[in-house]
């Protein structure tokens, strides 16, 4: 397959190991395992690539890998050997997949190779050369399989079956599959697609499965491919499901991602560790490993050497050791039992605690804009009661690691280390176990509830009674633990929305690009709007102004207002108060005309919502 241009953030999202990805000509190829990247074009793997090495302890130890890698660069190489460039010409290994192409005049099916390059191919049947084009059709398991869809076994009814005359796909007009059949120019026969895409999630079958042998009750199961790593197949009994090769259920990345916080040091040591992990300090890096535990003289002269332009020469030498030290133990951080049995929730108390505090790092500056117990005049405003904090975070990093995948269906699970063998070739031989991660910075807006308010109103009587009849109707549906359910939780989830449409109306950016981060355990009742972008410099301050008093509260009062009243009122408020909404009815009176944002930005795909408990005179948090 010929090589695509890629953006680096992507290959830590939904373009990532086992995903496709489309050309621009609109042919798609599978992206390569992680122990074939780091690799040139001959294959040759790199022997430098420290540099892409990223440094983030807790999330490290949350995950259990040896290290993390950001993907990598490409780079030409130099003209001669004097202008070499260290890690040039690493590029993503990337597989033709599906395999199977159909002439573009006599729709004859033909099989390539992963690695083919050219689809102008010779046509048998033409007897001259021809454009091919890939079926859109590819099969999926649960298991995370991806395999080409099987033509030959289709059309004969058989997967036995040892014909191998030409096949070819006919089209009738129309843009179902009812529309489209294959059939074998030896056999004659012939056989619809019809159905091919259905499947039942309760009993675990497929239509294609239970159909595709007509004469044996054998059921068809997955094949077990694996074209990310080759022509590597398992052994699998799944039930297969065909999908179209752009369908989102193809590949859906497994992320955890957390904020950059500062520890308990101060600024000198916090701005040593950030210069030391620069991408730019792989050399640094590189010399301290050379040094022996003891040499801590050596190693505070190697680092004044190499950061003599970049940090202040009055930083004391015990500051750079207290670094050295962190830097040196990150990797052995560790995490008792119980912390582990909630890794989000631990990411998120330690974020939670800085961001209710004034913080100014390298990598994390927080500045309180406004505290309800310091605002003598807060009787005369309608919100302010309701709000314990608000502050800017003028800047931040975020860290986000890819683990896996799913296909098929999302499934919510915190036993990360299963999902890793999914993104290699040979999990077991690798020597070094890594995930790719992706850093970038922003700016946002974190907002606290006042936690008394917000257990009156949650104990009143109205309020009670609203949630029981919620959770009578939600009992029988399998839990996901996707948050604790609770009033306080969804208002504001919800809330949380209806800031983010009115930030896209203020700020500049669209609602795609501001994500929510909600700190919902234990009393962590806030929420973090946030930006994030690619570049080194963080975004330019567009949201981070909007966080000043004066102009918070009346975007607030805006979001408070365009939650009264939906466009599909009063059917959108009665139904959701009465039977519910959305996925297994999971959300209260919410829907894509009021509270639902690009599923990119909702940390639970827009689940869980409801306007009620916001704005409803007898039960909304704002009328209390």
């Amino acid at each position: 397959m010929r090589q695509l241009p890629m953006r680096r953030s992507k290959l830590v999202g939904t373009e990532g190991p086992g995903s496709l990805v489309i050309s621009p000509e609109g042919e798609t190829a599978v992206v390569g395992a992680l122990d074939l990247w780091f690799r040139d074009y001959k294959g040759i793997r790199s022997k430098s690539i420290e540099e892409f090495e990223v440094h983030e302890p807790r999330l490290k130890a949350i995950l259990k890998v040896d290290k993390f890698y950001k993907p990598p660069e490409f780079r030409k190489s130099g003209i001669d050997s004097i202008d070499s460039i260290p890690n040039s010409n690493l590029v993503i290994p990337l597989m033709r997949f599906p395999r199977w192409h159909f002439c573009s005049s006599c729709m004859s099916l033909k099989k390539l190779e992963l690695d083919q390059t050219s689809v102008y191919l010779d046509c048998s049947i033409c007897m001259t050369k021809k454009y091919f084009k890939q079926v859109p059709f590819v099969v999926i398991c649960e298991q995370g399989h991806l395999s080409d869809f099987p033509w030959n076994k289709w059309v004969h009814k058989n997967q036995n079956s040892e014909c191998r005359g030409n096949l070819r796909i006919r089209m009738i007009g129309g843009t179902t599959l009812e529309s489209w059949r294959v059939e074998c120019d030896e056999c004659g026969i012939n056989r619809k697609l019809k159905g091919i895409t259905s499947s039942n999630e309760e009993t675990k079958t497929s239509f294609l499965g239970d159909n595709l042998n007509k004469k044996s009750l054998e059921k068809y199961t997955c094949e077990g491919e694996r074209p990310w790593c080759g022509d590597e197949r398992d052994e699998c009994f799944a039930a297969p499901v065909a999908v179209l090769r752009n369908s989102i259920s193809v590949y859906m990345s497994k992320n955890v991602s957390s904020l950059a916080i500062p520890g308990d040091y101060n600024e000198n040591i916090d701005l040593v560790i950030s210069k030391i992990q620069s991408p730019n300090k792989n050399l640094l890096r590189t010399m301290l490993l050379s040094y022996n535990s003891k040499q801590i003289k050596e190693k505070i002269n190697c680092v004044r050497q190499h950061l003599r332009f970049d940090i202040n020469q009055n930083i004391l030498d015990q500051e750079i050791e207290d670094a050295l030290m962190y830097l040196e133990s990150g990797d052995d951080y560790k995490f008792t039992e119980e912390e582990m049995e909630n890794p989000e929730r631990l990411i998120k108390q330690k974020e939670f605690e800085k961001l209710i505090s004034r913080v100014n790092s390298q990598e994390l500056k927080v500045e309180p804009e406004w505290i309800y117990e310091k605002d003598k005049n807060y009787e005369n405003h309608y919100y302010k009661s309701y709000l314990e904090r608000i502050s800017r975070v003028v800047r931040l990093k975020e860290t986000t690691a890819l683990y896996g995948f799913d296909r098929k269906n999302y499934n919510i699970d915190t036993e990360f280390s299963k999902y890793y063998p999914l993104l290699y070739k040979n999990y077991d031989d690798c020597k070094e176990r890594w995930l790719p991660v992706s850093e970038v910075y922003g700016e946002g807006i974190f907002l606290q509830l006042n936690v008394e308010k917000v257990d009156q109103w949650e104990n009143s009587v109205p309020v009670k009674e609203y949630f029981q009849k919620y959770l009578d109707r939600v009992n029988h549906i399998e839990k996901q633990n996707l948050i604790e359910l609770n009033p306080r939780n969804i208002m504001l989830h919800t809330l949380s929305h209806f800031l983010i449409d009115e930030f896209a109306n203020k700020c500049g950016y669209n609602r795609s690009s501001i994500k929510e981060r909600l700190y919902l355990e234990n009393n962590q009742i806030g929420v973090l709007l946030y930006i994030s972008d690619g570049d080194s410099e963080g975004t330019l301050g567009g949201l981070v102004r909007l966080g000043i008093e004066d102009k918070f509260f009346s975007i607030l009062d805006k979001a408070k207002n365009n939650a009264e009243w939906c466009s599909s009122d009063p059917v959108c408020t009665e139904i959701g108060q009465t039977q519910g909404q959305g996925v297994n009815r999971l959300n209260g009176s919410s829907c894509y005309n009021c509270s639902y944002i690009p599923e990119t930005s909702c940390e639970i795909w827009n689940l869980y919502l409801d306007r009620s408990l916001l704005i409803d005179e007898k039960i909304g948090y704002f009328k209390f």
